[in-house]
């Protein structure tokens, strides 16, 4: 089958959130041998990506709106696609000449309704995308079952058009040889021990009860928290929150890290941190499980579920449940390898490779109903 990706957010070089989404399973979905993938974009495709292998579409149509409702049904109808798939919440052409799938990760901004939504122009996008999918997209697929709960009680979408598909992580993340880890974290200036955080930091990620659990440990508890992310802003205010608290020396902040970096730091973390109050999955818990490494989430949205029992959980309001966990894991040796075991095992049900058999599926139904 031939199938469009809308691949435009992948003219970044970001490696997170939709942008690995998108192109880790355009990936998988082509080494199946049953799907041709055809990318559209509005710009280059990054080469980070690593999708040179794949068609691509490009024309540098402005605006957006006249790029995905003009342009791109042009050429869905010249590429003679079976169908289209959005794998970024929204991006399905107006008047599509084929069926369309969309893939809503979350609706958090429906989840914490006080969080900041930026200019009302973009809102206003924002709600009309919204509308078009769920009016015009043949399937929906998430990532999770409380994503998919989610869409039915936020967006009014019926049981019978939401598919469950999984994640997966990269081909970097698995087992790291020892001395790697040992160089990895003497380049980020990581002591021996360390927790690490990997995300952004909107109000929704409550990156702020990482501070707030530091500062509720007696000094000589304290093991650092190394944050990985791109949004330097939010790092920053993070930092300032940490000094003011008394904790600065305990935040540690790399900015992005490539994935082999990561995959080493994440293989020597005593745990991956996921403090968010809304997650549609959260791919950091299945990249550390996939590096043998536990974590300690919230109690919140998707993240028990796909943490399952490799994993320690508190609720997302009290930091100081997360400091005693924290405290816990880094005194019993035998905890974290247990956790970290279960781990090693439940990494095998999230794999790239799964999640496109499970989005072959999909598309296999929708063409058989059309």
């Amino acid at each position: 089958m031939r199938i469009g990706f809308n691949a435009r957010f992948l003219t970044s070089p970001d490696l997170r959130g939709f942008n690995r989404y998108t192109a880790e399973l355009a990936r998988a979905l082509a080494a199946t041998g049953r799907a041709e993938v055809v990318l559209f974009s509005d710009g280059p495709i990054h080469p980070a990506h690593g999708l040179s292998s794949l068609r691509a579409v490009v024309a540098a149509v402005r605006p957006q709106f006249r790029w995905q409702h003009l342009w791109l049904p042009a050429q869905i109808r010249r590429e003679r696609l079976d169908l289209f798939h959005a794998p970024a919440h929204w991006g399905i052409p107006l008047r599509c000449p084929c069926p369309c799938v969309a893939t809503i990760h979350d609706v958090a901004d429906r989840e914490m309704p006080a969080a900041p939504r930026g200019a009302l122009a973009v809102v206003a996008r924002h709600a009309f995308e919204e509308a078009l999918v769920v009016r015009r997209a043949r399937r929906i697929i998430t990532v999770s079952q409380w994503s998919a709960a989610s869409l039915r009680r936020r967006l009014g979408v019926s049981r019978d058009r939401i598919a469950v598909t999984v994640e997966g992580a990269a081909a970097a993340f698995g087992p790291v040889a020892p001395e790697r880890v040992v160089t990895a974290r003497a380049e980020a200036g990581l002591p021996e021990r360390y927790f690490l955080y990997v995300g952004g930091f909107e109000p929704r990620k409550n990156v702020g009860a990482l501070v707030r659990a530091l500062a509720a440990l007696p000094a000589e508890e304290r093991i650092p928290v190394a944050l990985v992310g791109g949004d330097r802003g939010g790092a920053a205010a993070l930092l300032g929150d940490a000094a003011r608290a008394g904790v600065a020396s305990s935040v540690l902040s790399l900015g992005l890290l490539d994935d082999e970096r990561l995959a080493a730091l994440y293989s020597g973390a005593l745990a991956v941190l996921v403090p968010s109050w809304v997650e549609g999955f959260g791919l950091p818990v299945v990249e550390a499980m996939h590096c043998g490494t536990p974590a300690i989430v919230a109690d919140a949205a998707s993240l028990p579920e796909v943490a399952g029992d490799a994993a320690l959980t508190f609720p997302p309001a009290e930091p100081v449940v997360l400091a005693r966990h924290m405290a816990r894991l880094a005194g019993d040796p035998a905890l974290r390898a247990t956790l970290a075991a279960r781990a090693r095992e439940r990494a095998a049900r999230f794999t790239w490779a799964r999640a496109a058999e499970q989005t072959i599926a999909v598309y296999e139904e929708v063409l058989g109903g059309s």
